[in-house]
């Protein structure tokens, strides 16, 4: 697939779904948080402005807007941007924000991992998994067409071509005794997955192994960062992932006596269906402050949040927006309990 512009050139590229709609026709479903007001936005397609709303108030857990725009739209290839257009923030909790939850344009379908945000020409790393989230008036949501357009007949083929792509599967050896990263030889192995992955359409499954030499607790640990650092590795060569899973084992020699190659990583992708995703549930009011509350009183420094959306997708949020961080947090978490140490709120 080759796509020319700025979301490749950030290592993500969109998956697109041709669907039997009107061809003169953009659609965009939208929810957000109000404060002294309603969200406002603006819709672009190519540079021109082709649309503009307000969302209800109080904000629902989506609603769609239709635009007619004109065919010649359709088959340039401009990008589609979204804006906030009247941002305002006071404090935590006083906000007014802007959610996308899809959008369509043309014969094209849009999810929210297929839009970058862009903050003064630079991508912004939020993540994009089940909405995407614009919080300030100088924060542009993009998504970039198809080539040949929006209105192309060749997606379904592109995105034939871009599963088969998502088989490789490689073994990373060469981790010192007790170390979380490998010897720099052996990162070359990589370079075959970054180029698979480089489009955005594969995700990732990444196991760490580690000897027998230590507890069950120090491999756990170990053989978790092992794969975490990996996996930013991966990304730091350009791979963009829609989903990772982490998988840490308590040691092993079964890839024979040596110890030495039983200290590894393997990652395998495979390739990823595009899921609906699920409307948002209703949060109750005032939530924001009451979980502020609790959290200063429980005198806590970091806030982790885990679910599970209706459709089986995990949800995760996070005070801190370093993946490695969280990974880590939630590894050191499991650790304690695997060891049955006590932690503050696990009984709940």
């Amino acid at each position: 697939m080759s796509m020319r512009s700025l979301a490749t050139a950030a290592g993500i590229s969109v998956s697109l779904t041709v669907l039997p709609i009107n061809a003169a026709e953009l659609s965009i479903t939208l929810s957000g948080t109000a404060f002294e007001g309603s969200p406002a936005f603006e819709v672009g397609l190519g540079g021109t402005v082709v649309g503009s709303g307000t969302l209800d108030n109080p904000v629902p857990a989506q609603q769609t807007f239709s635009f007619e725009i004109a065919d010649d739209l359709l088959t340039d290839a401009g990008d589609l941007t979204v804006r906030l257009t009247n941002d305002y923030f006071t404090g935590e909790g006083q906000d007014r924000s802007l959610s996308i939850l899809e959008a369509t344009v043309g014969a094209t379908n849009l999810a929210p991992t297929d839009f970058v945000l862009v903050q003064n020409g630079a991508p912004i790393d939020r993540d994009n998994s089940a909405e995407v989230s614009i919080w300030s008036g100088d924060e542009t949501a993009v998504a970039n067409p198809p080539s040949g357009g929006w209105s192309a007949d060749t997606l379904v083929a592109e995105k034939a071509a871009a599963a088969r792509e998502c088989t490789a599967f490689a073994e990373i050896v060469g981790f010192p005794s007790g170390s979380s990263s490998p010897n720099s030889p052996a990162q070359e192995g990589l370079r075959p997955l970054i180029e698979a992955a480089a489009a955005g359409n594969c995700s990732a499954t990444i196991t760490g192994y580690a000897d027998l030499s230590g507890s069950e607790l120090l491999n756990l640990r170990l053989t978790a960062a092992r794969a975490a650092d990996v996996l930013d590795k991966l990304i730091v060569g350009g791979a963009r992932f829609p989903a990772t899973s982490i998988v840490p084992t308590s040691g092993t020699d079964q890839f024979g006596g040596d110890a030495a190659a039983n200290r590894r990583v393997s990652v395998q992708l495979w390739s990823t269906e595009p899921q609906p995703v699920a409307p948002p549930i209703a949060a109750p009011e005032n939530s924001i402050d009451e979980l502020a509350r609790q959290s200063r009183e429980a005198d806590l420094a970091h806030l982790l949040v885990l679910g599970w959306r209706n459709n089986g997708e995990l949800y995760v949020r996070s005070s801190n927006t370093d993946p490695k961080e969280v990974l880590w947090l939630l590894e050191q978490t499991k650790a304690r309990l695997i060891a049955g140490d006590a932690v503050l709120g696990a009984e709940q």
